[in-house]
């Protein structure tokens, strides 16, 4: 069995570390305040009347601070994703508390969530993916909803305050 030197061990790491932080600064930035386009972006069901979303990334998460407007009123709610592991946070369903668990994966430069919630009887699995377009000025998300094989997809558009 061959044994590294504690130099070369050093070296390795002093290595390695630069591509580990190259590798997490790799993501582009999402920060920024967005207001839904009602214009641009699918009409149906799931799309709220307004939206407004606030995003403050830093290298190993997301916090999201959104306000909706849909048929059930105005919502609004803070949001933490890990980029690593899964995040649990609470929604406000009809008055009702629901836990939501989601794990950040990454698709190239678009992040996607992937979220778990059970309401009632039902189990729902959600998954948005986010894509920057315009300079970094549009915010696309792509949403499906899947309700015990009912799938519901539509596409929202926001752009950057």
């Amino acid at each position: 069995m061959r044994t590294v030197s504690r130099g070369a061990f050093a070296l390795l790491l002093a290595l390695a570390t630069p591509v580990a932080l190259r590798a997490q600064a790799a993501h582009p930035d999402f920060s920024g305040s967005y207001t839904f386009d009602p214009a641009q972006s699918d009409q149906g069901p799931m799309t709220p009347s307004k939206l407004t979303q606030k995003i403050t990334q830093t290298p190993t998460d997301f916090l999201v601070e959104r306000t909706q407007t849909t048929q059930m009123g105005e919502t609004s709610v803070k949001l933490k994703y890990a980029f690593t592991g899964t995040s649990t946070n609470e929604l406000n369903i009809g008055g009702n508390p629901v836990p939501v668990s989601t794990v950040v994966t990454w698709e190239g430069d678009s992040p996607v969530f992937t979220s778990q919630l059970k309401f009632g009887d039902a189990e729902i699995k959600a998954t948005d993916k986010w894509t920057l377009s315009d300079g970094g000025k549009k915010l696309t998300i792509v949403r499906s909803f899947d309700r015990g094989g009912e799938v519901m997809t539509n596409k929202l558009v926001l752009l950057k305050q």
